[in-house]
């Protein structure tokens, strides 16, 4: 049944691995009609709104309103995973090509295993470092082609999705403590909480709320809503409940791979053999991750709710 379960775990984290790559084509695609803080605010709002109508459909009781604690480490993971997250993707996707910021997001998995390790007490073994490793080598060998660049704009890219990466690594340390219950509505207010964060920083930042409603802003406003975030945000929350964060989060080192080759296909990006090599590399390092003897944790025979 464990075994089962974590074949499930595989092919829903494929899934998910796979929401997260086609965000930043669908960012690039909407930022020209609109400002990158106010796009992303509005990406929040709607997915937000967007779970909160899938929890009055299922109609989930649950212990609302929210407890005050409750409601701090949802403003946290808002502030974290949604505005630090968002924002520093949507800005950097205005210096960077969509294939290597997802790459340079993928620092994300390092970032978050060694809070795990501290906060939640996942401890990677020798199997899950060398797996890490492993991935994080990938990742080197994928991004390898774009580390010449140093114009300004490209220095300017990194710090933004550092500062995501960073946000979406905390943001994740706090969804994995929170995981377990209802989904739809904590995931609804943290959204919500996360866009009125993005819409201040707007508006202080000086961005003008204009915006061109063309079909390509509007097609990928509502793909990157509903797909990219209300329905991956859904199912990564509902994964954290079942599994350790650390056997998880390593399929963000898969993303980098269909990002680059959502760049090959729609943005004329070339795919260099080492970057080919780089894809093999992580599918080995993710491996070594889902064996056993990879992650030592309190909740490692978690079993579906």
């Amino acid at each position: 049944m464990k075994t089962q379960s974590n074949a499930e775990n595989v092919v829903w984290m494929l899934v998910v691995a796979l929401l997260w790559a086609i965000c930043f084509p669908l960012i690039v695609t909407g930022l020209p009609d609109a400002p990158p803080l106010l796009f992303a605010a509005l990406r929040a709002f709607l997915a937000g709104g967007l779970l909160f109508a899938v929890h009055l459909v299922l109609r989930r009781r649950a212990p609302y309103p929210f407890s005050p604690r409750d409601l701090g480490l949802l403003s946290l993971i808002g502030l974290s995973y949604t505005a630090m997250g968002f924002g520093g993707m949507f800005l950097a996707a205005g210096h960077l090509s969509p294939g290597l910021a997802t790459v340079l997001a993928s620092t994300q998995p390092l970032i978050a295993a060694a809070i795990a390790a501290a906060w939640l007490g996942e401890t990677l073994k020798s199997k899950g470092i060398a797996g890490l490793v492993t991935g994080f080598l990938g990742v080197t060998l994928l991004s390898w082609s774009g580390f010449d660049n140093n114009n300004a704009g490209y220095l300017w890219g990194i710090i933004w999705v550092l500062m995501g990466a960073i946000g979406i690594a905390i943001g994740n340390i706090l969804l994995k403590k929170r995981a377990g219950g209802s989904i739809a509505a904590p995931m609804a207010v943290q959204l919500l909480i996360g866009g009125g964060i993005l819409l201040l920083a707007s508006a202080v930042g000086g961005e003008q709320w204009e915006i061109r409603w063309t079909f390509r802003f509007t097609g990928s406003l509502l793909i990157l809503s509903a797909l990219a975030t209300a329905a991956m945000m859904y199912l990564w929350f509902a994964l954290l409940a079942r599994a350790p964060l650390n056997r998880l989060n390593v399929f963000s080192f898969l993303t980098p791979a269909l990002g680059l080759l959502i760049g090959f296909i729609f943005f004329e990006e070339r795919l260099q053999p080492v970057q080919i090599l780089g894809i093999i590399v992580v599918i080995v390092g993710i491996a070594m991750m889902q064996g056993r003897g990879a992650v030592a944790a309190a909740d490692e025979s978690a079993t579906p709710p």
